[in-house]
């Protein structure tokens, strides 16, 4: 089965020239993916013009992975110590409930572009913690590169969940196939570019979400970056099933 969120069904927030959107919108009740998919509870897209920030806030335990696509921020996490993170950087972190995060633009004249994806925590208590690697445009060409992984492999940021997070820039033409083991889900996000997956094309913006499939494969149609999340966990039947869901209309495959 294959759920597709196109990007004008996210969520959109402007104040002034700050803009957000939201795959996930947790304010919207009638929406089936108000609570995210599975493990992955948050995915949010920014731009921050200079000088501008955000506030990350949470009513539950998450972990936070930040991937600054373009730009430098200027973060303040749990640990309430200033730290930047900068153009094709990731960083993980940890919110709880009651605490705030905060990232700041630095620049005075470029936007900020980056993307925050948030995971419910596995058992035992959440510390704070921070921590971000560089993964650059070569590293991350034409192959998924692992970015967070439960148990930090192949030099990846290490999270507590049962979550593989992937990043790739592919050129037109190229093909890719991602095997899911029984039992596991995945989101694919397009950052920017468009790819057909599994018959469904996807633009910049746009996400899908697969469950009980054998593999994600794509084809990139132009020069293309995405972000894939490998998921452990069972997918919520109504996410499957709620017959008012406008995702139907838009590629629900059963």
């Amino acid at each position: 089965m294959i759920i597709v969120r196109k990007s004008e069904e996210r969520r959109h927030i402007q104040d002034k020239e700050h803009k957000t959107w939201m795959t996930f919108d947790q304010e919207n009740e009638a929406d089936p993916l108000q609570n995210g998919f599975g493990m992955l509870k948050i995915l949010n897209e920014e731009i921050l013009p200079p000088g501008s920030g955000f506030t990350l806030r949470t009513d539950k335990d998450m972990i936070i992975v930040t991937y600054v696509r373009e730009g430098m921020l200027i973060h303040i996490g749990p640990l309430e110590k200033p730290d930047s993170i900068e153009t094709k950087e990731f960083q993980q972190s940890t919110i709880t409930p009651g605490t705030k995060q905060y990232a700041f633009n630095v620049s005075q004249s470029e936007d900020a572009h980056v993307f925050q994806s948030g995971f419910t925590p596995s058992e035992g208590v959440l510390k704070s913690d921070v921590a971000k690697k560089l993964f650059t445009h070569a590293e991350r060409k034409g192959i998924l590169k692992l970015i967070a992984s439960s148990d930090g492999r192949e030099g990846s940021l290490l999270i507590k969940q049962d979550v593989q997070m992937y990043s790739t820039l592919i050129n037109k033409g190229n093909h890719m196939i991602h095997e899911l083991y029984p039992g596991r889900n995945a989101w694919l996000h397009v950052v920017k570019g468009q790819l057909l997956l599994n018959g469904h094309q996807l633009k910049t913006g746009d996400g899908a979400g697969l469950s009980n499939e054998i593999s994600v494969s794509f084809t990139a149609e132009e020069s293309t970056e995405i972000l894939l999340f490998d998921l452990g966990g069972q997918i919520p039947t109504e996410i499957k099933t709620n017959p008012q869901s406008k995702l139907e209309p838009a590629g629900l495959n059963s």
